[in-house]
Parts: structure tokens; sequence; C-alpha cells
């Protein structure tokens, strides 16, 4: 039998395979096709989302805007100058103010949203110079934290972080010299507090500056100070006469403090002094007035032995072993000797 012969059964076996193949194939294409509608339909679902939705982020603050004019803007939930600046301008008057982030809706192609930043952004200065009230150079550089506090006036006014720091530089300089110069040397160099007072005034004033550029100034300092070569001597000189008159002076209220001690003991001493011999005068003349009436009670109970007693005593007081008198023996003092 020829080998490339087919049988019957041959052929019904492979045109039953070939429709099985077919229909394998038919369904898979038919699956594929489901999977490319779902893809497409979740693409298109993305893109209709994307174009009905915006997110504001929690770091960001943002402007909304409708054929080009801005209609609302997003801040802070604890924004509280964005009002404020707001006011200042007339054709803001109805700009809607919205403290959250999050999801929102817009108009596909008619509503535009820009976003910004809400973190605190650096600003720091070059170099400057100084001359303080009593006349002494310094360089100093300073830094400042300001954030967007109105995206729609930033937007309009600036528009970029690098054009903001450039105005902060512009006026910052002006101001903080300003109010740094007022300052004497050794105030500038020690007193922190005072420096500290003197800038916040600054950045109050600067804020009044840039409200209509929709940032805010939140912290200003200086945090390099230089001395120039040829003022280090005439410096390190005053601040230590500075030094010697504080120290002269505690010297003196030390002196005074410890002589107005000294006179407070001794007046309080001379006082207990006083004090303890008016007592004691007084203890001695009640007990010699005691010692009287004890005396007056016993003479009256037997004069004659009391004076008998008191003779004694004068007898023994007026002689020891090397005295000799002469007397008259009807001497009253001789009583005694001249009785049986």
């Amino acid at each position: 039998m020829n080998k490339n012969q087919f049988e019957p059964n041959d052929f019904k076996r492979y045109s039953d395979e070939f429709k099985n193949r077919a229909a394998s194939a038919k369904k898979t294409a038919q699956q594929m096709i489901k999977y490319i509608f779902l893809i497409v339909f979740l693409i298109l679902l993305v893109g209709v989302v994307t174009n009905f939705t915006y997110i504001v982020e929690e770091d960001e603050v943002a402007t909304v805007r409708q054929f080009g004019e801005i209609t609302k803007i997003i801040v802070d939930r604890d924004n509280d100058v964005a009002q404020q600046q707001n006011d200042l301008i007339e054709s803001f008057a109805n700009i809607e103010i919205v403290r959250d982030k999050g999801l929102f809706f817009k108009i596909p192609f008619i509503t535009q949203v820009d976003t910004y930043s809400s973190k605190l952004i650096t600003y720091v200065s070059n170099v400057a110079n100084i001359n303080t009230q009593d006349k002494i150079k310094y360089e100093i550089a300073m830094f400042a934290q300001w954030e967007i506090s109105h995206p729609g006036l930033f937007r309009s006014a600036l528009g970029t972080t690098t054009k903001a720091n450039s105005i902060i530089d512009e006026i910052a300089y002006a101001a903080v010299i300003e109010k740094v110069n007022s300052l004497n040397s050794v105030d500038f160099l020690t007193d922190k507090d005072m420096l500290y007072d003197v800038l916040q005034t600054a950045r109050e004033e600067l804020n009044e500056d840039l409200a209509l550029k929709g940032i805010v100034i939140r912290d200003i300092e200086v945090y390099r100070t230089i001395l120039p070569p040829s003022n280090i001597e005439s410096t390190y000189n005053k601040m230590i006469a500075e030094r010697e008159a504080i120290a002269e002076q505690k010297r003196a209220e030390g002196m005074e403090l410890y002589q107005n001690t000294v006179a407070d003991t001794d007046r309080q001493v001379a006082t207990i002094i006083a004090e303890s011999i008016e007592i004691s005068e007084k203890t001695i003349g009640e007990a010699d007035a005691t010692a009287s009436e004890i005396y007056a009670e016993a003479y009256s109970v037997d004069p004659e032995f009391y004076e008998f007693w008191q003779s004694l005593s004068a007898y023994e007081n007026a002689f020891d072993e090397d005295t000799v008198i002469y007397m008259d023996r009807n001497n009253p003092f001789m009583k005694y000797f001249n009785s049986n």
C-alpha cells in the first residue's frame, strides 16, 4: 500500500482536528478582543477622570482658572493671611478661597489648575555691610523662611520662586540693614533678645511690602557676622571696657551691700546689748527690793538680834589680823565688846 495515500479515516481525523483548532483560535480571538476592549475602556475612563478631576496634595497650594481668569485659590487650612491679601486687590473680590486639600472636579478644556509648593522656602542673602550706631562695621549674612500664602497673587506678580527670592533680596536688605544700624555694636553682638525684636519688626514691615506679591515671611535671622580686620582691635577694647565697667558696678554694689549689712548688724547688736543691760538692771533692782523686804521683815521680828547680826558683819568686814583700831570704849561700835 502506498504510504502517501490517505485512508478515509485519516481524512476525517485531520478534518476534525482542523475544526477543533479553528474553534480554539476563534475562542482565543474573542477573549483577546474582550481584553482589548477592557483596556481601551480603562484608558478612556482614566482619561475622563483626569479631565474631570484634579488633586491638590497636602504640601501644595493651587490656583483654578477658567478662560484664563482666576476663579478660586486653594490654600492651607491654617492660612491666616490669604483673605487679608485678597482684600487688597479689587479685581480679586469674587475669588473663592478654599482652605482644604484633596480631590476636586473641573470642566475639561475650560478649567486650568496651577499648583505650587506650600512648604517653607529658604532665602539666603549675600554678605552685606552694616554700620552700627557707634560706627562699627560688620559683614553679615541672613536667611529668611517664606511661603506662598496667596497663589493667585503669587502667579500674577511673581510666578516663580526664583523671582520671589530676587524680590525679597531687593527689599529685605534695606529693611534689615536700617533696623540693625540702629543698634550699638555691643547690643548687636551680645543682646540676642534685642536683635530678635529688631528683626521681627523688620519682618512685619517686609510682609506689608510683600502682601501684593502673595507671599509671607515667617522668619528672618542673621546667621553669620564677620568683623572686618580693621575693627577687631577697637571692638575688643570696647568690649573689654564694657565688661570692666560692669565688673566695677558689681563690685560697688557688693561693697554697698556689705556696708549696709555690717551697719545693720552693729545696730542690732547695740539694741540687744542695751536691752540686756536694761533687763539686768531691772532684775538687780527687783532683787535688792526683795532683799530689803526680807531684811525688813526679819528686823521687825527680832530687832535686837538683827542689830547684833549687823554688828558682827561690820566687825568681820572691819577687822583682820593686822588691823589696829584706837577707839573710845564708849563708842557704840564697841557695844558688844563692852558687854558681859
